[in-house]
């Protein structure tokens, strides 16, 4: 319409003035056409927000509503649902607490039985054992004592035997040594008689020219040397005051070494006497075959432990025979007595006359600590 509207205003035999006039008057009415059409356009959109606005507010309020209630009804009957559930939980729980309850007896007091079942095996076992170690303690108790005693025999066994091989031994060695020392001194002396025959004539010439040579030479010295016999005194007096110092220094140190070894000699002769005063007491009763067996078995013996090394190996030399000791009352120290705090057994003895003691059965259990 706006353009047919100018088209017309082109066409028309208006002035420029007319023109523009109607122009703006078209203008004018235009804008204010807008203005109302925009007015009542805003007036008429306000009352269907309005309108739409109360319906879905209304819509809305039905829709919460109904759903409210239906949440609610159903919130109600799972409360009633938990509510029953809970209770037949609770009804469940204890018959199930009465059944664990009545099985956990039950076991228990099975375990109960077996336990002191296991108990008293265990006391049954712990006896058989006690008595197993018992008689096991005893027989190598036994064993240990017998062992001792072969152990003592076999020495005094193999030491006669060695004195029998090493005297056969001795004598042989004589025998062949003497024959061949005979062969070899006799062929020596041979040689050496020969050779000492020529050194005889050799020395004896030697010794004709060195006297002719002293003769010779005690004759210059007393024709050319005279003025020289001051100062050759001199020298001879100095040589001898010098070998003098040095012997008096040789001697103070001989002394001093000597002073040594004299404090050792000693004390070797006082142990070697005290030894000897020893061995002569202890095998002063014996025959002079088992002197010399004793004395050999207690060569390597300290001085101090020959008596009890003697009381150990006296019964395997004698063999059975009976000893007789008269100087010192020395049969009661060659019975040794083993003293473990246990009882013994009177009548009883062991190897080598020793007193054995017999622990009884009860005194091995406490010192093993059973009860």
């Amino acid at each position: 319409m706006a353009d047919k509207f100018v088209e017309l205003l082109e066409n028309g035999d208006l002035s420029e003035e007319t023109r523009v006039s109607i122009q703006e008057a078209w203008e004018t009415r235009l804008a204010e056409a807008r203005d109302e059409i925009t007015a009542e356009l805003r007036e008429e959109f306000a009352q269907r927000f309005e309108h739409d606005k109360g319906q879905i507010v209304e819509a809305m309020d039905k829709f919460i509503t109904q759903n409210l209630e239906e949440e609610l009804k159903e919130l109600a009957e799972d409360k009633k649902a938990t509510i029953a559930e809970r209770v037949n939980y609770k009804k469940a729980i204890g018959q199930h607490a009465d059944v664990l309850n009545k099985f956990v007896s039950e076991t228990l007091a099975s375990e109960i039985k077996e336990l002191k079942a296991d108990r008293h095996t265990q006391s049954d076992n712990f006896a058989k054992l006690e008595d197993f170690v018992l008689e096991a303690v005893a027989d190598e108790i036994r064993e240990f004592h017998s062992d001792k005693r072969e152990l003592a025999e076999k020495k005094v066994q193999l030491v006669r035997e060695g004195r029998e091989q090493l005297a056969d031994a001795k004598k042989e060695f004589i025998r062949r040594a003497a024959e061949k020392v005979e062969a070899t001194i006799s062929s020596a002396l041979k040689g050496e008689v020969s050779q000492f025959k020529e050194d005889i004539t050799k020395a004896r010439e030697n010794e004709f020219g060195r006297r002719i040579f002293e003769a010779m030479a005690g004759e210059y010295a007393t024709s050319y040397l005279n003025e020289n016999t001051e100062v050759r005194k001199l020298k001879s007096e100095i040589t001898g005051l010098k070998s003098k110092i040095d012997e008096a220094k040789a001697n103070a140190d001989e002394s001093s070494e000597q002073k040594k070894l004299v404090e050792s000699k000693l004390r070797i002769a006082e142990d070697r006497y005290n030894r000897n005063n020893v061995m002569s007491d202890l095998i002063a009763p014996l025959s002079k075959d088992k002197k010399a067996l004793m004395t050999e078995l207690l060569e390597s013996v300290k001085t101090e432990k020959l008596e009890e090394s003697f009381n150990k190996y006296l019964p395997s030399v004698m063999d059975g025979e009976g000893t007789v000791r008269t100087k010192k009352d020395v049969i009661n120290e060659s019975v040794k007595t083993e003293h473990t705090g246990n009882r013994s057994l009177d009548g009883q003895t062991g190897p080598d006359n020793e007193v054995v003691d017999v622990v009884a059965i009860d005194e091995i259990r406490k010192l093993a600590g059973l009860k």
